[in-house]
Formats: C-alpha cells, structure tokens, sequence
C-alpha cells in the first residue's frame, strides 16, 4: 500500500477534539497518518483499534510481516471467503440463490432468518445515526465525540453479531458505562435537568435524537427474541445488554444536547465531577 510523502501527525489535543474515545473502540485514518507519543498512549490507555482507509475506501491492517500491509473486508477484519454451506439442505451450492445469504464464513440462510432481520435493522440505525451526526453540527467537541462514540459502538455491534465476537459495554469517551449508566437514572442529579418525554419544544436536534434512542431500544427487544431459545434462555447477553445499555447511553447525550442549546454547556465540565 502506498503511503503519504509527508505524513501526517496526529497530536493528543486532536484525538480529544476531534475523535470519539470510547473504551475498546476503532478510528479510521488515512495512510500515513503518525501520532505523536502522548496521542498513540492515548490510543493504547483506551484500548482503541486503529485501521487505515484510503480514499477508495479500502481498509488496510499492519499484517504479520511487519512493516507491510494488507487490504481487508471492512466488517470481518480479514480476508476468508465464505462457504456456500446451506443450512437448509446441508450441502454446499455453486451459486448463491438470491433469496439466501451469508449467516457466517461458512453458512447460507434464508433472508428471513431472525438473526439477518437483526442486522437489517442495525444497518438502518447505523444508517440514522450517521444522518444525524451530520446534522448535529458546531456544538462542544465533546459531545461531537459521544455521538461519534455511539455511532462506533453501533458499527461494533453489527461487527460482533456477524462475527460471535464478545460485545463490551458502551461508555462514553472517558466515562464507563456504569457512570454513563448512572447519570440516565438520575438525570436531575448528575445532569441538571429531570428526565424527558418527547416534545417539540425541545427542537428538531433533540428529536432527532431521541428517534435514534427509540430505534436503539426496538433493537434491544428484538435481540430478546433473536438469541432467546425454547427454554427462555438468552443465548447472547452480551447483546442485549450493549443494546439496552446503548439506549440509556444515547439518553444521557440527548438531556447534554438540549442543556448545551440552552447554553448550559458547563454541565460537560462537570461530568467527571459527581455530586456525592
């Protein structure tokens, strides 16, 4: 993969300002991107991924070889090409029949298989809240950054359903998901404002957000009912757990939203600070 002449240094303030820093999540550079020694322990302390996309949108990892690189598939973080293994008859099909798809590496399924209606339903939330980011825009930098950590945690649990991957909880950039967790219980306390029903007094900014909290938890139950088997047994909770604490996630940043509009951006600073 060719590299940039002169690369380009990413610096510690950079990543505050510009990036989402969740705990365990991923960041896309260009290549030849360099970070500085505060911002790649930065990077290391959070647990962060980082992955390389060039302008055609190819995605490259350092591979095993050091110092070389190769083009992965964006979602699975390598390059094995599926099997046609049918789950229906059990046998391996030369062509893909239009009315199945890939479950996993190795199996073909209906397309009204539960577990593909799940991803179809991540797809459109992920679609949403990347509508959303982009029309969320010039307010503090820190919440720009728990919106892009939301929208990267989404990315991952699409990510972790295809792949059995163990799905984390969600935080919010320096803040855990039992804070983050804490604060949508008691929003009076650890926010300065009481919790919220829908309003159009809020603003279409709010709403927007908040459609996004409503499609998230829709997610939530229809994980339930995906990865719950005969005995009522939860085969994925690891799943439904990201999923509902995501939803309590994107509360707490729709009440910061509506207090930065009315001016009361303070409140960020004080997050860190919890009223005993």
């Amino acid at each position: 993969m060719s590299q940039n002449n002169t690369p380009i240094f990413i610096t510690e303030a950079d990543l505050r300002e510009h990036a989402g820093l969740r705990d365990g999540g991923e960041l896309f550079f260009a290549p030849g991107t360099r970070f500085t020694p505060a911002a790649s322990q930065l990077l290391s302390d959070k647990h962060i991924t980082v992955r390389w996309r060039n302008e055609d949108g190819q995605i490259f990892v350092e591979s095993d070889k050091g110092g070389q690189w190769e083009s992965v598939h964006p979602l699975k973080n390598n390059n094995v090409r599926p099997k046609n293994g049918c789950m229906l008859c059990h046998s391996e099909l030369t062509s893909k029949p239009a009315l199945l798809t890939h479950l996993d590496d190795t199996t073909l399924v209906p397309k009204t298989h539960p577990r593909i209606t799940l991803r179809g339903k991540l797809d459109s939330c992920i679609c949403y809240c990347v509508l959303l980011q982009s029309e969320i825009t010039g307010g503090p930098s820190t919440l720009s950054g728990f919106i892009a950590d939301i929208r990267s945690y989404l990315g991952q649990v699409l990510q972790c359903e295809v792949t059995g991957a163990e799905l984390p909880l969600p935080a919010l950039g320096e803040y855990s998901s039992e804070q983050v967790h804490r604060w949508s219980h008691q929003p009076l306390k650890y926010l300065g404002h009481d919790h919220l029903l829908p309003d159009v007094t809020f603003g279409p900014n709010v709403a927007r957000m908040n459609y996004l909290r409503a499609m998230v938890r829709e997610l939530e139950l229809l994980s339930c009912s995906v990865y719950m088997d005969s005995m009522m047994q939860v085969q994925r909770e690891d799943m439904v757990a990201g999923l509902n604490r995501l939803s309590s996630a994107i509360y707490v940043v729709m009440i910061l939203l509506l207090q930065c509009e009315r001016g009361q951006s303070q409140v960020l600073e004080g997050l860190g600070h919890e009223p005993a």
